[in-house]
């Protein structure tokens, strides 16, 4: 494994670590994230991600890094849209959506350092929506 991607999981673990116990750990706060699981499309094993949600007429809004190339969607969209989420302190099942629209608009409302990391790390950037069951 490539030293950069090892550094990236061991941070993704440690803010899903963070989140599940309620502690925050910027760019992420109580009040903006959540974990999401996927199964993998390959694998078939569970992944978890950390993500960042504004919430909209009870859906979650989450611009994605990478858009539709993010692994977390094409396995979200190959299990047509479903995933679990853990949010405010449960896991639940959700679905996800992609959304035609300007990332801009949202990045706007978010948490600046969370929107300053996503434009930094990311060319291409995606809306989704996930609405939980």
């Amino acid at each position: 494994m490539h030293p950069r991607q090892f550094l990236y999981n061991a941070a993704n673990r440690l803010t899903i670590w963070a989140i599940r116990v309620g502690i925050p750990r910027p760019p992420y706060t109580r009040e903006n994230a959540l974990i999401v699981e996927t199964v993998g499309r390959r694998s078939g094993k569970r992944r978890q991600v950390p993500v960042a949600y504004l919430e909209e007429r009870g859906e979650l809004i989450v611009v994605v890094e990478n858009g539709l190339r993010a692994q977390w969607v094409q396995n979200a969209l190959a299990q047509d849209g479903q995933l679990r989420i853990f949010l405010r302190g449960r896991w639940c099942h959700a679905r996800l959506r992609m959304l035609e629209g300007d990332p801009d608009a949202y990045l706007h409302r978010m948490n600046r350092l969370h929107a300053a990391l996503l434009r930094g790390h990311s060319t291409t950037l995606g809306l989704a929506a996930i609405k939980p069951e």
